[in-house]
């Protein structure tokens, strides 16, 4: 495993953890270290000096939860600090699924420090529009199989979330596998093992903020190269076409598909992850 180093940042009474792994171009990874750090290409390594770091809904933290620690802002501010903390001028960015829209709000308020950012697994926001495009996807297009498993699995959530209520945010990403990966039976739980989720944080993130994200906001601020790439057989979020309803677009973007793949391309398509990663940096 290629020189990894793991830090820690305390951070309003929240333990930011972060790993550095690789050699190459920085590349800032928001959301949870240990699930990006198991999730990314062994083959990234060779390109990219990888920054994996928490937020706020995956650190240990000493204090009582408040809304506001769930704001963009707050994690923008944090990613920032630790960036200071580690000497890095200037960074790639890389968000994934809701974390997307940190990449976004991190390089819409910090311009200086980001060279340009690749959106993974994620549509505009998580609004009812969205919601909408995401479940005519998956009732037009997902196969009867898939549909059969999802309704096997879903409906156990609940007695999941009774049992572990702290472990909510990964019994529904598990619960919802049929719709997230393109193997529908990929139990994704050893991806989660460990990993501290701050529920109320997280719930706030997923229920509030990621449907009210003002796509637009971004698409008018960022000069910024802007790849979205998503997986073909995602049905976890609105469709990676949903980008082109979006006036204004980005100025610079370039969207593209990955076939075979559900919501995850860098675990489940590596090589052509890292393909399309290296184009759009290298380029």
């Amino acid at each position: 495993m290629q020189n990894k180093q793991v830090h820690f940042v305390d951070r309003d009474g929240f333990r930011l953890k972060i790993i550095e792994q690789g050699q190459g171009l920085n590349l800032l990874v928001i959301g949870s270290t240990d699930y990006y750090q198991r999730t990314m290409p062994e083959m990234m390594y060779d390109h990219f000096r990888c920054i994996f770091i928490d937020h706020r809904g995956f650190a240990e933290c000493s204090r009582d939860i408040t809304h506001d620690d769930a704001s963009l802002e707050k994690i923008s501010s944090d990613t920032e600090a630790i960036l200071q903390n580690l000497g890095i001028e200037t960074s790639w960015v890389l968000g994934h699924s809701g974390h997307a829209y940190m990449a976004l709000n991190f390089c819409h308020r910090y311009p200086n420090k980001v060279l340009g950012c690749a959106i993974v697994g994620a549509a505009p926001s998580f609004s009812e529009e969205m919601q909408i495009l995401q479940m005519e996807n998956w009732q037009n297009n997902a196969s009867p199989s898939r549909k059969s498993i999802f309704a096997k699995n879903f409906p156990k959530l609940e007695q999941d979330i009774k049992q572990e209520p702290q472990r909510k945010f990964a019994h529904l990403c598990y619960r919802l596998g049929a719709m997230r990966w393109f193997d529908a039976n990929y139990d994704e739980r050893p991806l989660w093992h460990e990993v501290n989720m701050q529920t109320q944080i997280l719930d706030i993130l997923w229920g509030e903020v990621f449907s009210s994200v003002e796509i637009g906001q971004y698409t008018q601020s960022l000069q910024i190269p802007i790849l979205i790439l998503g997986g073909e057989q995602d049905y976890s979020i609105a469709p990676i076409s949903s980008w082109s309803k979006i006036e204004p677009s980005f100025r610079n973007v370039h969207i593209e598909t990955i076939a075979h793949c559900g919501h995850t391309p860098m675990l489940e398509q590596p090589e052509a992850f890292t393909h399309s990663m290296i184009g759009f940096i290298f380029r």
